[in-house]
C-alpha cells in the first residue's frame, strides 16, 4: 500500500526502538501487520524450512508438496509434482556430492507477495561421485 511507503529519511519511533526509512524504502513491518494472508511471517518461514528439509519432496515421496504444485524456472517448466520429483530424482546429488551443505540463511516473508518466503543459499559440496552418470 502507498501508505507504507515513506516519503522522507526521518528516523521514527516504533515500539520503543528507533528505525530508519529512507526515501523509498517500504516498511514491511506495517505491511506484513495489515496482510490478510492466514498464515503469519513466522509460521510461514517455519513451514518453508520444513519444505526443505524434506528436500523440495525428494526425502519425503513429495508428501510436502500440494497436489496442484507445480515448478516453473527461466527455463524449465512448468512442471506437475510428479513429473518434477521424477526429473529431480535422476540428479542424486548426494551421491555425486555427499558432504553437500546448502548453508541457507536470511529468510524473510515478501511483504508485497505475503505468501512468499524469500531465502539465500550458498552451497558448498566435494564432488566424489558420478554425477548424471559422468565421474567426479
Amino acid at each position: 500500500s502507498s501508505s507504507a511507503v515513506r516519503s522522507s529519511s526521518i528516523a521514527f519511533c516504533r515500539g520503543g526502538k528507533l528505525a530508519c526509512l529512507i526515501e523509498g524504502e517500504v516498511d514491511e513491518e506495517a505491511m506484513l501487520a495489515g496482510s490478510t494472508f492466514p498464515i503469519k511471517p513466522p509460521a510461514l518461514i517455519a513451514r518453508a524450512k520444513q519444505v526443505l528439509e524434506a528436500g523440495v519432496g525428494t526425502k519425503d515421496g513429495g508428501e510436502c508438496l500440494a497436489p496442484d504444485f507445480e515448478f516453473c524456472a527461466a527455463v524449465v517448466g512448468p512442471l506437475g509434482r510428479e513429473e518434477y520429483l521424477a526429473a529431480l530424482g535422476t540428479f542424486k546429488l548426494e551421491d555425486a556430492f555427499p558432504d553437500i551443505n546448502p548453508n541457507y540463511y536470511g529468510f524473510r516473508v515478501d511483504p508485497f507477495e505475503p505468501n512468499r518466503v524469500w531465502f539465500m543459499s550458498r552451497s558448498t559440496a566435494t564432488h566424489t561421485g558420478p554425477l548424471l552418470g559422468k565421474p567426479p
